[in-house]
């Protein structure tokens, strides 16, 4: 089953053009608001039934309340649509060329996800690092990393700790 983007604008080549990671992040976004659509069909049918138990379809509060439904949808909608383009933009290749060989987050060997919580992040580049058997090696490679210094903010000298205990 294909999933159609309808939370942002772009055609099938612009989405075919988004690194791996834009693309989960759009799938993410797209799946939050189908369930945001679905939630307000249930809510707005709830109501409905709730009005017609009532015998009171022919006033004017299901339009009102389908109304608010709506308006709270189109709220939800836009803070996940903001929220996608920052995602986005922060995860854009750095570079021209197609290896990110000037550190952006193409050349980082894990995925970078400005979503996930800190911890997360952590533990992504965590075991990353840790999968590199020669010891030197991933010292090295961990301290010229600077993708991983931005993207794990005060964490990175957590796991430089960590990481220079290993092989010790």
């Amino acid at each position: 089953m294909s999933l159609t983007f309808d939370i942002l604008d772009l055609s099938s080549a612009e989405v075919e053009a988004l690194t791996v990671v834009q693309q989960k992040l759009l799938r993410t976004a797209q799946k939050s608001k189908n369930e945001l659509e679905h939630q307000l069909e249930l809510d707005k049918q709830t109501y409905f039934d709730i009005l017609v138990s009532a015998h009171m379809l022919d006033s004017s509060l299901y339009d009102d309340k389908c109304a608010e439904l709506e308006t709270e949808y189109e709220r939800q909608v836009e803070i996940l649509r903001e929220q996608l383009v920052f995602n986005l933009d922060l995860n854009e290749p750095t570079s021209g060329d197609e290896l990110g060989d000037d550190g952006g987050d193409e050349s980082a060997g894990y995925i970078v996800d400005y979503s996930l919580t800190y911890l997360e992040r952590y533990i992504i580049v965590r075991d990353y690092y840790l999968a590199i058997e020669d010891d030197d090696e991933r010292m090295a490679l961990y301290t010229a990393d600077t993708v991983a210094m931005a993207y794990l903010g005060s964490y990175y000298n957590t796991l430089y700790n960590i990481l220079s205990q290993y092989g010790s």
